[in-house]
């Protein structure tokens, strides 16, 4: 049986959904080293794991387009690197405005306390980190062992999650250790690129990612 350590968030939603048909053994976490480790790519270069393949694109958006505020929730977070990272690339005249609530960012753009922001796909449209930074996806796999089977689990957890959103979302939602909304299982799932990509060369985008850790 495969086993697997993924973070509770989206890089693990196709895993769990597999495992509503086949026999995966899944622990959740950031510490360990089993058979997979499922991680944002950020985090995966963070821990010095070689990404072996993307799992996600378009995981994170900047809404409406970039600005010269841009809100980020969580200090030290993906959002806060791929952002910094964007502010350095671009040479853009920017700030970070942290936000201590993510749902707060909606009525800040609003009040115009900040004029863009970092925002799940699952809640907005806009310009993806892969688009704006050609970074190798948002969530990545590290494949110590069986990686034929994780292949074959995790596309199946995806055409599962194609084929009914509603139900295996609440599979998911009723599996992950932390608690979290069924539209925003659904809202990701629907609006983010599920398509597992061989990753080869990624050394600009983890000398980036060091730069700003």
């Amino acid at each position: 049986m495969l086993k697997v350590l993924a973070a509770p968030g989206p890089v693990s939603y196709p895993i769990i959904a597999s495992s509503m048909k086949n026999r995966v053994d899944i622990s959740f976490g950031k510490e360990g080293n089993l058979d997979v480790i499922l991680d944002s790519t950020v985090s995966l270069v963070k821990r010095r794991l070689k990404i072996n393949y993307g799992t996600i694109r378009g995981l994170m958006v900047v809404v409406p387009e970039i600005g010269s505020r841009i809100g980020v929730w969580r200090k030290g977070s993906a959002a806060d690197v791929l952002t910094k990272a964007l502010i350095f690339t671009k040479q853009l005249n920017a700030s970070i405005i942290y936000v201590d609530d993510a749902e707060k960012i909606a009525s800040m753009l609003n009040s115009g306390e900040i004029d863009s922001a970092v925002v799940s796909s699952a809640v907005g449209k806009g310009k993806t980190f892969e688009e704006l930074l050609g970074i190798p996806g948002s969530c990545g796999a590290v494949i110590n062992k069986g990686e034929d089977e994780f292949l074959r689990l995790y596309n199946e957890g995806i055409e599962l999650i194609r084929e009914d959103p509603e139900g295996t979302s609440e599979f998911i939602m009723s599996k992950l250790p932390i608690k979290q909304k069924k539209e925003f299982i659904i809202g990701t799932m629907v609006n983010s690129d599920l398509e597992i990509r061989k990753v080869d060369n990624y050394k600009e985008f983890e000398e980036l990612v060091k730069r700003f850790l």
